[in-house]
């Protein structure tokens, strides 16, 4: 039996940018969490929560395109130098 398809691997904790997500991604995560980095934005309000996802979504895009993958599942399988 395959165990691997029915686990899930998560990195909840130090994710501070969306390049930590992708590496996270690129070792084997299923899902990433970011309490802790979002909580001085969440303190002076919604404006710099949505500007800090946005950096996020940024940063992991950019990790995608360095690597050549077109989605986080190609990031998967990226290639390690």
């Amino acid at each position: 039996r395959d165990w691997s398809s029915d686990m899930c691997s998560s990195d909840l904790g130090g994710v501070r940018h969306g390049l930590d997500a992708a590496k996270a991604i690129r070792l084997g995560a299923d899902l990433v969490g970011q309490a802790a980095a979002l909580l001085s934005p969440a303190m002076r309000g919604t404006e710099a929560v949505i500007a800090h996802v946005e950096f996020f979504a940024r940063a992991l895009r950019l990790a995608c395109f360095a690597t050549g993958s077109k989605n986080l599942r190609a990031l998967r399988k990226a290639a390690l130098r």
